[in-house]
């Protein structure tokens, strides 16, 4: 059995950083979806998985900020 985990987030935010500036006809920013679709994919195509789960950070705190004042920081 292949199983992918996705750190959805993780992703986001580095391919919005990663990418060059791109917008929708509405002049939306795209690139942060651009990069996570391209990336997830690729990973697909590559790996084969029987498998995905994409996990998000929740909005908010969480116990971790209550474990560690300086999480995601």
């Amino acid at each position: 059995m292949k199983l992918v985990i996705i750190d959805s987030n993780a992703v986001i935010h580095r391919a919005y950083h990663a990418l060059p500036r791109m917008t929708d006809k509405k002049g939306r920013l795209v690139n942060a979806v651009y990069g996570f679709v391209s990336i997830l994919l690729r990973t697909l195509s590559e790996v084969d998985p029987e498998y995905v789960v994409a996990t998000f950070d929740l909005p908010g705190k969480t116990f971790r900020h209550k474990m560690y004042k300086e999480y995601k920081g």
